[in-house]
Formats: structure tokens, C-alpha cells, sequence
């Protein structure tokens, strides 16, 4: 039940920005010469087949995640934590272990469909002795199990798929702050949107306009939509891959971990069901 409301929580999460990509595409095919669209068509679908495919995971993991294969220190170092992991039976060999140059997170993630990516922080934890092994072998079991589930099995090729939608949204986000630097009011009118969108809706309505009238009921709904369903859909993850950490054995070492975090209101919960 869980996977299926993640599932449904992703699609309406990547549905819309799936959308707003592959129109986009279409328009600059549209406007490019023949051949230039017909290469541009191509070359999109073929690296797209190659990313949901598993291939070319390595490279794409080095390019877009900025992360890299671990050095003889950092493998030295983590050699406890990968002991735990194996004598659990949990550390496959196709899965690789690379790491990513931030020092101010303890975080480990999966990507793809056997890579996971760590901070240099969790490896710093490991070797400074702020976690211990266990707990550290429980993050990255989490993330192991992320893998196991399929969460992240198509990741790599919906990420190359919502690029024209991050763009998107990348400079309408810094066109926003501009504008609300300039004019406040605005970011008032952004928090009661849904008030703004019933006011357009009735007056489209009253002015014979219903197309358009709907048309905004639309775009102010999915405003509400889109960022709840990601959030739900992350949260449905983290609840599955938790519930695998559970059923291994690892839970209570994670549960440790995480209390020595930032507190959340998702940690005590969290800390709990691990436990259980």
C-alpha cells in the first residue's frame, strides 16, 4: 500500500513538470529547421532510453550529482561500516559507494539503480568517531533499500526529462524574488492565491469567460498540488526505506543517528517506528 501511494504521489508530482517539458521540446522543434529538430528528437530519446536503461549511470551520476568514486582514506574509514553491511547480507557487489564534497550534512542517498551517493560529512563522522559504525551502516542500508524497493530505478532518466521543467523553475524562482524585493505586496498575493484564484474564477465566469476562468482555477489548484505531492511522495520513500531498515536489523542504530540530528517533528515519530 505504501509503494502505491508513492507511486501515485510521484506521478503527480512529475506529472505536471513532464508536461510543461515535453511542450517546451515540442515548441523548440517546432520553431528549429527539420534537420535540427529531427537531431534534437533523436538524441533526447536515445540518452533518455540509455538513462531508464541503467546505462551510462557511472558518468551521469559524476556529471549531475557531482559526486565521485571514494579514495583509499575515505574506503579505509568506512570499512567498518561496509562490515556491518556485509555481515547483514546487504552490500551487493554492483552497488557502488561514491561521495559528494559536502562537509556540513551527514547524508547518504540512492540514485539510480545501484549507485549510492554519501556527503564527505557522514564519512568525516565515521573517521572523527561522532557515529559509529553500525549508524553509519544503517544510513547507508537506507539508501540501499531505496535501491531494493525500485524508488530510484528511473531516476536518472526523469531527471534528464524535467530538465527544461527545473530551468523553468529556476528562473521564475529568481524572477519572484526580484519582484517581490521590488514590490512586497506580491508575495502577500502569492500566499492567498487560492482567494485570488476563486475572485478571477467568478468574474471570468460572470463575463462569459468560463475557459479562461477554469484555466486559472487550474494553474492556482496545481500550484497546491504539485509541491504537496512531492513532499508526500518523499515522505512515502522515507517510510518504506525505514520499514526496510527495520526488517533488517539496523533499525535502532538509524534510530540513534537520527536523534543526534536536527530535532523534526519527523524524527520522534521516525525514531519510534524504527524501534518498533
Amino acid at each position: 500500500m505504501v509503494r502505491a501511494h508513492h507511486s501515485w504521489y510521484r506521478v503527480l508530482s512529475t506529472g505536471v513538470g513532464g508536461l510543461v517539458s515535453t511542450v517546451a521540446v515540442s515548441v523548440v522543434c517546432a520553431l528549429a529547421q527539420r534537420a535540427v529538430a529531427a537531431g534534437l528528437v533523436v538524441s533526447e530519446l536515445s540518452l533518455l532510453g540509455i538513462l531508464a536503461s541503467g546505462r551510462g549511470e557511472t558518468a551521469a551520476v559524476r556529471f549531475v550529482g557531482r559526486a565521485r568514486p571514494l579514495r583509499g582514506c575515505e574506503s579505509a574509514s568506512l570499512r567498518s561500516a561496509v562490515a556491518v553491511l556485509k555481515e547483514f547480507d546487504l552490500l551487493d557487489p554492483n552497488i557502488r559507494l561514491t561521495v559528494r564534497a559536502r562537509h556540513d550534512i551527514l547524508w547518504a542517498d540512492a540514485v539510480g539503480r545501484r549507485t549510492i551517493v554519501m556527503s564527505l560529512g557522514l564519512v568525516e563522522a565515521i573517521t572523527t568517531g561522532r557515529a559509529r559504525p553500525d549508524e553509519v551502516a544503517a544510513v547507508l542500508a537506507h539508501a540501499i533499500g531505496r535501491i531494493r524497493l525500485g524508488q530510484t530505478r528511473h531516476d536518472l532518466a526523469v531527471r534528464f526529462w524535467l530538465l527544461p521543467w527545473r530551468a523553468f523553475q529556476l528562473v521564475s524562482g529568481s524572477v519572484g524574488r526580484v519582484i517581490v524585493t521590488w514590490f512586497p505586496p506580491v508575495k502577500l498575493a502569492w500566499r492567498v492565491r487560492s482567494i485570488v484564484g476563486v475572485v478571477a474564477l467568478t468574474q471570468s465566469m460572470s463575463q462569459g469567460r468560463a475557459m479562461v476562468g477554469c484555466l486559472s482555477a487550474v494553474v492556482v489548484g496545481l500550484s497546491y498540488l504539485v509541491p504537496w505531492s512531492a513532499h508526500h511522495a518523499e515522505l512515502s520513500a522515507q517510510d518504506a526505506a525505514d520499514t526496510y531498515v527495520a526488517a533488517v536489523g539496523l533499525g535502532d542504530a538509524l534510530s540513534r543517528f537520527l536523534g543526534q540530528g536536527r530535532r523534526t517533528t519527523r524524527v520522534l515519530p521516525r525514531g519510534h517506528r524504527l524501534r518498533a
